[in-house]
């Protein structure tokens, strides 16, 4: 797609409604082209194959073949030159199905609007704003991702992890965005799947505002150890990995011999709440406190500044290579500015990931 052509779009949703009011004002966004709707997963299909869009709009709850059947069906060719932004309601069936979408490479998700009391079309149309600027920036940080992985990927190793491995943090903080839901199933899914976990383990991942619980229990069916959602002012356990809640900071405190979290809706960093630096930074205020941090993929730079700060403090800091990462924008960013300690496939960041959480279980 040459930089000046509008983004092709194809609309996926059993809803009349949704489907006028998309192919009507995304259709009128600037850089942006409707070239078709479809009623259902099975239709959609036909149409990706016909249309050649650059980006769908998916539901995820559809007669004839569903969201999570549309993206199985996807030639391989396809799901890795397409962007799919999932497009449905927080409610519970659809959120678990839309961890499942995630999972098979869907890249974004937007919290489609409850019907106002003049009915769906207004909140609709006040969400395809959300929309068009999901879709517009996953193009360009996708464009601009792989330009700088090429760039770096001749002057930086793909891993110094022997640095890492005399390191034993007493806090691990995980940064994750566009794509992280594939590779968090990778790396967890690699892991050892016994071991007392002694070491606490913090993520901030960019997600839809009422996604965040059936993120946790998606990643705990596929972990070796629970996740949850954090909650202001617990201690921050062993054992149990914590995620902060859609639409609040995730920090952190040091409360007499007690580690506690701090939740605060103070403005968006990096136009994001939570927001990865956030936590990052928190953790670096820690003093005396040995850091790992790990980035994985997403759009933008969320996570540099704190890398930087835990770094500064002494911390490690790992980030995900350029081509297991769906947008290597985070990652990227760190790598840029010669942060990282390592540069590792999700399968190497499992192995790290496993030495800092277990490795003080003898004794």
């Amino acid at each position: 797609m040459a930089s000046t052509d509008p983004v092709r779009i194809l609309v996926v949703d059993d809803s009349a409604v949704v489907r006028s009011v998309l192919k009507e004002f995304l259709g009128s966004a600037p850089g942006l082209e409707v070239v078709g709707v479809a009623h259902n997963g099975r239709q959609g299909l036909a149409m990706v194959e016909s249309l050649q869009p650059d980006a769908v709009v998916l539901d995820v709850q559809m007669p004839k073949m569903n969201g999570t059947e549309f993206l199985e069906g996807l030639p391989p060719r396809e799901r890795d030159d397409l962007v799919v932004v999932v497009f449905t309601s927080a409610s519970k069936d659809n959120a678990e199905m839309t961890m499942e979408c995630l999972s098979l490479g869907a890249d974004e998700v937007v919290a489609k609007p409850d019907p106002g009391r003049t009915g769906l079309r207004e909140p609709l149309e006040a969400a395809v704003e959300d929309l068009t600027e999901t879709i517009l920036g996953l193009i360009r940080a996708r464009d601009q991702g792989t330009a700088a992985a090429d760039e770096v990927a001749a002057e930086t190793p793909s891993a110094e992890a022997g640095v890492l491995e005399s390191f034993h943090p007493d806090l691990v903080v995980i940064g994750s965005s566009t794509g992280g839901r594939q590779t968090l199933d990778a790396i967890l899914g690699a892991m050892p799947q016994e071991g007392s976990v002694r070491t606490p383990l913090l993520m901030v991942h960019h997600i839809a505002q009422g996604f965040t619980a059936p993120l946790t229990e998606s990643l705990t069916a596929r972990s070796p150890f629970p996740w949850r959602q954090a909650a202001d002012g617990e201690k921050v356990p062993l054992g149990t990995g914590l995620v902060a809640p859609g639409d609040f900071h995730l920090g952190l405190a040091r409360r007499g011999n007690r580690l506690t979290v701090e939740l605060d809706q103070a403005p968006r960093v990096n136009s994001c709440r939570p927001a990865v630096d956030y936590l990052f930074q928190s953790a670096a205020a820690l003093r005396g406190t040995n850091i790992l941090a790990i980035v994985l993929t997403g759009m933008g730079q969320d996570g540099l500044a704190g890398a930087r700060a835990i770094r500064d403090q002494g911390g490690m800091v790992v980030v995900q290579d350029a081509a297991s990462s769906t947008i290597w924008g985070m990652p990227g960013a760190v790598v840029g500015k010669d942060l990282q300690h390592a540069i590792l496939t999700p399968d190497g960041i499992a192995g790290i990931l496993a030495g800092a959480l277990y490795a003080r279980t003898a004794g």
